[in-house]
C-alpha cells in the first residue's frame, strides 16, 4: 500500500511538472539581474555629487553598478578666420581631460576598493565633432551636432581617454610634417633678429662737415617678430585636431572613428540620446549665436560596429518602435548587411537631483551576469544580455523571463542565439512582475523580426507562453519583448535570434 501511494505520488509529480512547461532560465542559466545606472556624472565633472555620495544613493535605491559617463572634453570654440587659433572666444566646461584621465582612474578605483556594494565602471561622454556655420557679424552663427554624443565606458587606461579623436583633442593627433608647418613661422624670427642688430647708416652734409647716422632697423624687426609671434599663438599647439570644427561636410567619418577607437582599446561605444532635442539661443557682448543638434536616429543606420544605444531614457523615443529605426537595423544584421547588431540600454543621462525631473534609478539598464565584476558586466552589455527599464522611485517592472528554446535544448537569453533544426518550432517564454509584488496593468508585446507578432493584456504577475510554427530552412528572425504599464513604466528586452538549418 505504501509503496503504491509512493508511485502515484511520483506520478502525480512528474505531471505536475510537465505542465508547467520548461524549467525557468535561471534554473538552467545561472545568470542573474544587476540593476545598474548608465551614463551619470560626478563631481569630476558636471555632477553635483562625489563618487562616495553617488554609492551610497545607489544603495538608497538598490542599484548595484554605475557606467560613468564624464565629460571627456567638453570645449567649444569660434575663430575669426584667417587667425581662429588667436581671435577667438573660447566656453569649457569641467571636463577628465581638464582634470586628468590617471587622478580619474585611481579615483574609480579607491572608491570601489572601499566599498563593494555599488561597482564604477569608468566611462566618458565625446563630443565627436560640432561644427559651425552662418557670420558672426551677421547674426547668423550657429554651432551645429555639439550634442550628438558617443558614450565610451570601460576604458581603463589613461593614454585611452589622452588619445580619443574627439572635436577639439590635439593631444589624439601625432607629431608629424604639418607640425614643421605649424611652427615654420618661427622661421620669421631669423630676418626680425637681423633687422634688430643691424643699422642703416645715412650720411648728413652740414656746413663745415659731415656726420654719418646709425639707425636700427626697427620698424621692419618688430614687424616680422610680431607677426611670427602672432601666427605661432595661432597655430599652438601645433598639432591638428582629428577635426576641424569648420568642416561642415565631414558627416559621420568623426563619429564612425570613434566608435572604432572605442572598440579597439577593449571599450563599449554607445550612441548617447539619439532622439532628444537640443536647441539654443546665446550672447556674448553684443554678438549672438545658436546652438542645435537635430535628433539623429537616422545616423544609427548609417554607422556600424557600436554596442549599443539609448532606446529608453526620459523622453519621446520612437526608434525602438516595432518596425521602426532599430529593428530595420536589426534585420540588416541578419541580412549580412551589418557587421554586428546594436543593443537597447536605459540612459539615465543623470548630473544631479531633479534636473528635469530625474530622479537617480528611474531609468535603469538591467544586466544578466554569473557573477557581478567588471569584466562580466561590459561584457553583457556588450553581448546585449540586458533589458532597459523605465519606472517610478517607489515601484518597478521586472522582467525575470525572456528565452527562447528549441526541444531537449537550453533556452537562449537576450543577445544569444538559438539554432533550429529543420521542423522544430521555436518556444518564447517571458514572466513580467511588479517590484512591489502588487498587480500592476502592462502590455506584453512580443515582437518577430519587425512586427509584433503576439501581444497579452493583464495584471502583473504576467506570463507569455507562445508556441511558432516551424519556420522554413534557413530563416533567420529574431524575438524581442516591448512591455508598457501606467505612467509611462517599461521594458525593452534585447532580441534573441534564432537561425534554421538547412
Amino acid at each position: 500500500m505504501t509503496n503504491m501511494c509512493f508511485r502515484t505520488l511520483l506520478l502525480v509529480m512528474v505531471i505536475l511538472l510537465a505542465d508547467a512547461g520548461p524549467v525557468p532560465a535561471v534554473d538552467t542559466a545561472p545568470l542573474h539581474p544587476i540593476p545598474t545606472v548608465l551614463h551619470a556624472h560626478t563631481s569630476w565633472t558636471t555632477g553635483d555629487q562625489s563618487l562616495e555620495e553617488l554609492a551610497a544613493r545607489a544603495r538608497s535605491v538598490g542599484i548595484e553598478a554605475v557606467f560613468l559617463a564624464e565629460n571627456h572634453l567638453q570645449r567649444y570654440e569660434y575663430g575669426l578666420f584667417p587667425l581662429r587659433g588667436l581671435l577667438r572666444y573660447r566656453v569649457e566646461y569641467p571636463s577628465i581631460l581638464q582634470k586628468g584621465p590617471e587622478a580619474f582612474l585611481r579615483a574609480v578605483e579607491a572608491v570601489n576598493a572601499r566599498q563593494k556594494e555599488v561597482l564604477f565602471i569608468p566611462g566618458v561622454e565625446t563630443i565627436p565633432h560640432y561644427y559651425w556655420t552662418g557670420s558672426l557679424l551677421q547674426g547668423s552663427l550657429t554651432m551645429f551636432d555639439a550634442q550628438k554624443n558617443i558614450l565610451a565606458l570601460g576604458l581603463y587606461r589613461p593614454e585611452d581617454y589622452w588619445q580619443l579623436p574627439v572635436a577639439g583633442n590635439a593631444a589624439a593627433t601625432g607629431w608629424g610634417l604639418y607640425t614643421l608647418w605649424l611652427f615654420s613661422p618661427a622661421l620669421l624670427v631669423i630676418p626680425g633678429l637681423r633687422f634688430l642688430f643691424s643699422f642703416r647708416r645715412r650720411t648728413v652734409q652740414l656746413q663745415h662737415f659731415q656726420i654719418t647716422e646709425k639707425r636700427r632697423r626697427t620698424g621692419p624687426a618688430l614687424l616680422c617678430l610680431a607677426v611670427a609671434a602672432a601666427l605661432l599663438i595661432n597655430n599652438y599647439p601645433f598639432r591638428s585636431t582629428p577635426v576641424s570644427a569648420y568642416d561642415k561636410d565631414a558627416g559621420l567619418k568623426p563619429h564612425q572613428r570613434v566608435i572604432d577607437f572605442v572598440a579597439s582599446r577593449g571599450g563599449v561605444a554607445v550612441w548617447s540620446l539619439p532622439e532628444a532635442k537640443d536647441h539654443q539661443e546665446i550672447g556674448v557682448w553684443r554678438f549672438h549665436a545658436t546652438i542645435h543638434t537635430d535628433p539623429y536616429p537616422a545616423d544609427l543606420l548609417r554607422t556600424d560596429q557600436y554596442a549599443a544605444f539609448g532606446g529608453l531614457y526620459e523622453d519621446t523615443t520612437t526608434f525602438p518602435e516595432p518596425g521602426q529605426g532599430w529593428d530595420q537595423l536589426l534585420v540588416e544584421y541578419l541580412r549580412g548587411v551589418r557587421k554586428a547588431p546594436a543593443w537597447a540600454v536605459g540612459e539615465a543621462a543623470y548630473h544631479h537631483e531633479e534636473q528635469a525631473g530625474k530622479r537617480f534609478g528611474m531609468v535603469q539598464t538591467v544586466l544578466l551576469v554569473e557573477q557581478k565584476g567588471p569584466v562580466a558586466l561590459l561584457e553583457a552589455l556588450r553581448t546585449g544580455r540586458a533589458y532597459a527599464l523605465l519606472r517610478s522611485p517607489e515601484e518597478g517592472l521586472l522582467l525575470d523571463r525572456f528565452q527562447v528554446s528549441r526541444p531537449g535544448h537550453a533556452p537562449g537569453e537576450m543577445g544569444g542565439h538559438v539554432a533550429l533544426a529543420t521542423g522544430e518550432r521555436p518556444e518564447i517564454q517571458a514572466a513580467v512582475r511588479s517590484s512591489t509584488g502588487r498587480p500592476v496593468k502592462v502590455e506584453v508585446r512580443l515582437i518577430r523580426s519587425g512586427s509584433v507578432l503576439y501581444s497579452v493584456a493583464g495584471e502583473t504577475p504576467i506570463t507569455l507562453h507562445w508556441t511558432e510554427p516551424a519556420p522554413p530552412p534557413n530563416a533567420r528572425l529574431y524575438y524581442r519583448l516591448d512591455v508598457q504599464g501606467p505612467r509611462g513604466h517599461r521594458i525593452l528586452s534585447n532580441p534573441i535570434f534564432v537561425t534554421v538549418g538547412q
